[in-house]
C-alpha cells in the first residue's frame, strides 16, 4: 500500500486528535495554516443569557464531565498521533470499543506509513443527546471537527503529505460516549465528510 493511501485512508476514518482527541485523533486529514502554525481559538466567553442557560440545565454537569471525556479522549489521541505509539499517552483512559481499536490501528497505520500527525485539530463539540438510564447511560457528541491546524507529514523528511483531493477541513464528527463504571468513555467516533460546517 503507498505511503499516500495509507495515510489518505487513516484521514477518512478520522482518527485522532487523534489524542488530543481529547483532546485531540482519526479519521485524519491533513491540513495546515500557511505560516505552519497551529491554531486552536480559544472559546467565546459565554454570554449572561447563556450562563443562565447551562446553569438552568437538569444535567449540565453530566454533559461537562462527557465534554471533558470527549476533550481528553482527541488530547490524548493527538498525541499517539504525533509520536506512532500510544505509550505515554492515557488513550485508555478515555477510549474503549470500537473508537479504541481504531485509534491503534490509525496510530499503528501511520507508524508503518512512515507518517506522522503534527498540529491538532480544532473543535466545536456539544452533547446532542443524553440518557441517564441503563446499565452504561450513554450521549451522543456532535463535533465540527476543524482538520485544518492538523497535517500529515513523513516522519523522516519531515514534508508534508496532501490531503486527499477535494477533502473538506472542517465536517462534522460523531461520537458515542458511554459511562463505565462512573467514568465517560468515547466507544465510537464516526466521521462525517460529506457534512461540512
Amino acid at each position: 500500500m503507498s505511503t499516500r493511501r495509507t495515510g489518505s485512508a487513516v484521514h477518512r476514518r478520522i482518527l485522532t486528535a487523534t489524542t488530543a482527541a481529547v483532546l485531540t485523533a482519526t479519521a485524519l486529514l491533513t491540513g495546515c495554516s500557511k505560516e505552519g502554525k497551529t491554531v486552536n481559538p480559544a472559546p467565546a466567553p459565554l454570554s449572561p443569557s447563556a450562563s443562565t442557560a447551562l446553569s438552568a440545565d437538569p444535567r449540565a454537569a453530566e454533559k461537562a464531565e462527557i465534554l471533558a471525556a470527549y476533550t481528553g479522549f482527541w488530547a490524548e489521541s493527538v498525541k499517539a498521533y504525533a509520536a506512532g505509539s500510544d505509550k505515554g499517552t492515557q488513550l485508555v483512559k478515555y477510549a474503549a470499543n470500537k473508537a479504541l481499536d481504531e485509534a491503534l490501528t490509525d496510530v499503528t497505520n501511520l507508524q508503518m506509513a512512515g507518517l506522522a500527525m503534527q498540529g491538532a485539530p480544532g473543535h466545536r463539540a456539544e452533547v446532542t443527546s443524553l440518557q441517564m438510564s441503563g446499565e452504561h447511560p450513554g450521549a451522543t457528541v456532535t463535533d465540527c471537527l476543524d482538520i485544518s491546524t492538523w497535517r500529515t507529514v513523513n516522519r523522516l523528511s519531515g514534508k508534508e503529505e496532501l490531503s486527499p483531493s477535494g477533502q473538506p477541513m472542517r465536517y462534522v464528527a460523531v461520537a458515542e460516549v458511554e459511562q463505565w463504571s462512573g467514568r465517560w468513555m468515547v466507544v465510537a467516533m464516526t466521521p462525517n465528510g460529506d457534512r461540512t460546517c
